[in-house]
């Protein structure tokens, strides 16, 4: 249990997957290519991060449905078109968060399925 919530600290923080120390964010939505502390390659190839489309496509289904359930709620008379059109303005804000954690949680799918070896 307790390295259950190692990675799930891990993935709060932007770490690696394998030393959960070195950041896989430089600065921003700048990635390092391997991790400054292990030398794991965050991108093991073109078009790795394709499978970080699902994650992300997840996380904003959350995000939406959460936010329309809570505008519903607030304002049950209101249109679903505006409910959406407001839900999907309360979430503009934080689709770059939503990027950044779905290429970390795919990079920590990716190692949990796959492993790549320390060399």
């Amino acid at each position: 249990m307790a390295q259950i919530w190692k990675r799930l600290r891990g993935i709060w923080r932007k770490r690696c997957p394998r030393c959960l120390d070195g950041p896989i964010y430089e600065h921003g939505s700048k990635m390092n290519a391997r991790c400054p502390v292990c030398d794991l390659m965050f991108e093991r190839e073109l078009g790795y991060f394709l499978g970080a489309m699902y994650v992300s496509y997840a996380l904003a289904a959350m995000f939406l449905g959460t936010f329309m359930l809570v505008v519903y709620s607030l304002f049950p008379e209101l249109d679903l078109g505006y409910t959406v059109l407001i839900a999907g303005a309360l979430f503009l804000p934080f689709v770059p968060a939503v990027t950044r954690y779905a290429r970390v949680i795919w990079i920590y799918f990716d190692q949990w399925a796959w492993p790549e070896r320390k060399q």
